[in-house]
């Protein structure tokens, strides 16, 4: 497996651990962690741990699955698609205020 497929690897599959430590140990300080559905950018391990326990707070028993990891050539970047699952019942908290429901869309991310 190539080190960069590790390292999204890691970091997707903290959430079924239920271990942001883990996926946190894998983002630079300086990383920009964009959620860009709902137009928030959150920078470094701490931002991205908020993020996990504000969606956790919301989807107590949601997973995530990867699906397909592609590394590029040159191996600096990789496209991830994943399946997150669960079932909404806390609040999601985001800069717009308080969602009490939302629709599930498979997702993909792109880990640089």
């Amino acid at each position: 497996m190539h080190p960069t497929e590790k390292v999204v690897r890691q970091f997707h599959e903290s959430w079924d651990m239920r271990d942001p430590d883990r996926g946190a140990a894998v983002i630079a300080d300086d990383c920009d962690f964009e959620d860009v559905a709902r137009d928030e950018k959150q920078t470094g391990k701490e931002a991205y741990k908020v993020d996990y326990y504000r969606w956790r707070e919301a989807f107590p028993d949601g997973l995530c699955k990867v699906e397909n990891v592609i590394v590029s050539q040159c191996g600096e970047w990789a496209t991830v698609e994943f399946r997150n699952t669960g079932t909404h019942s806390g609040i999601l908290r985001s800069a717009w205020g308080i969602s009490r429901q939302l629709v599930s869309k498979p997702k993909s991310a792109i880990a640089r």
